[in-house]
């Protein structure tokens, strides 16, 4: 399930960064394209005033003849012009560039053909066209060779769009290459960073599944004990309660197992819900730690374990079922683990802004290669297994649960067979 949630997550991020992509790029692409055609445009049909001194150019092994002027227009590109009779014959050609006598006559072949306008090639260039009507009055034959205002003709104007043409070739090839390697850069950039958003997810997932997976094992062994005792008292109906009290006791303890972790299950939802909300209200931390150790007294004084105090005055403003329910997490399981005759020593201090709160006790300690699991729900010691029934392995989950969302948090340090100490560090709203 992780692994398709990742594979739709980096397809669809990627899709949605090829998209934009392909947008800013079509967009750059086709400012340039109609920035181009309107300079083209512009240049096809700017007005032009030519004032003609006459003249004759003869084209070689023709009859036809044609005036012919050479000039440069500043900034109008590189182009040229065709005066046409109503046949589409040349009569003029104002050009500054050298093409041949069949060049010119197939360039008016073809734009007279499509006078709408177009772009063609030849004189491996390519010329982008317009034909437009003219007035024309030329005299550049003395001999009966005059063109009146009154007579039909036609300007078609050709300019060189060879270079405009390859640079939006370059530009869009450009753009193709850089959108490729971007697209590359952005797929390896959306793997990394899904696989570290991932990451979180992955260990909650697997978290959940081992939780699950420890819940109904625990679950399980007082559900058997239950269903195995259950099934003698139906295999000996004739006997009397008394004579099947051990069953009923074996019944009741697996009952209250299972009572008790269904209430730590209970516990670990209930702060494991960050939506909500803490209660703040003004509290004296110090008595609630007090009252705390002493609903525990009777259990400390049956192991004969001395409690130790030192506490001094603290008013907050904190979440008080929260803070009373940590308190007792750590004080239960200095009276479990404490050994018979041990000391139990409670310790406030102030730091700041920070009130630190030190739960020592003697006892068998946890080894060096435990501590980094001891908050994991579910984790007990093998020591911890075989000797204490009533213990789940959920109790300091549930106290770093409510540590963090009280915005504090906890140190462990312990020694084997002489000493563990938990510290405390909350941060509180004083008064």
């Amino acid at each position: 399930m992780i692994k398709k949630f990742r594979r739709r997550l980096i397809a669809m991020t990627t899709g949605f960064v090829t998209v934009i992509l392909i947008v800013a790029f079509l967009a750059i692409f086709l400012t340039t394209y109609l920035r181009v055609q309107s300079d083209n445009f512009e240049k096809l049909n700017q007005a032009e005033e030519l004032k003609i001194t006459g003249g004759k150019v003869h084209f070689d092994d023709s009859e036809e003849e044609a005036l012919q002027i050479d000039r440069i227009v500043p900034g109008g590109g590189v182009y040229f012009n065709m005066l046409v009779d109503k046949a589409g014959r040349p009569i003029m050609i104002d050009s500054a560039i050298k093409l041949s006598k069949k060049d010119y006559n197939k360039a008016a072949k073809i734009a007279w053909k499509n006078q709408e306008g177009g772009v063609t090639r030849f004189g491996n260039r390519d010329w982008q066209y317009v034909v437009a009507p003219a007035i024309a009055s030329l005299n550049y034959d003395e001999e009966d060779k005059n063109i009146g205002e009154e007579d039909e003709t036609y300007l078609i104007r050709f300019l060189d769009v060879t270079d405009s043409k390859k640079s939006l070739k370059n530009l869009a090839m450009t753009l193709l290459i850089v959108g490729i390697g971007l697209l590359i850069f952005f797929y390896l950039v959306i793997i990394y960073f899904a696989n570290r958003a991932m990451k979180p997810l992955e260990e909650a997932w697997h978290t959940q599944k081992q939780f699950i997976a420890n819940a109904s094992h625990e679950l399980k062994t007082p559900l058997s004990i239950i269903s195995t005792n259950v099934g003698v008292l139906y295999s000996s109906k004739e006997d009397t309660i008394e004579e099947q009290i051990k069953w009923l006791d074996n019944i009741s303890r697996g009952t209250k197992r299972m009572t008790g972790l269904i209430n730590k299950l209970l516990t670990i939802a209930k702060t494991d819900n960050m939506f909500e909300p803490l209660n703040f209200t003004k509290v004296r931390v110090d008595r609630l730690l007090e009252e705390a150790l002493n609903n525990y007294q009777e259990k400390f004084d049956s192991k004969q374990v001395i409690v130790k105090q030192e506490l001094f005055n603290i008013t907050a403003k904190t979440d008080e079922v929260l803070l009373i329910q940590l308190f007792e997490i750590f004080i239960d399981n200095a009276c479990k683990y404490t050994n018979d005759g041990g000391t139990f020593e409670v310790k406030m201090e102030e730091s700041g802004r920070k009130c630190i709160i030190r739960f020592k006790n003697t006892g068998a300690g946890i080894a060096g290669e435990d501590l980094p699991k001891v908050f994991e729900r579910f984790y007990r010691t093998n020591e911890v297994r075989q000797k204490y029934e009533g213990s789940y392995g959920l109790g300091l989950s549930i106290a770093q649960n409510i540590v963090e969302q009280l915005n504090g948090k906890i140190s462990l340090t312990s020694k084997v067979n002489e000493e563990t100490e938990f510290v405390l560090h909350l941060i509180l709203k004083r008064e």
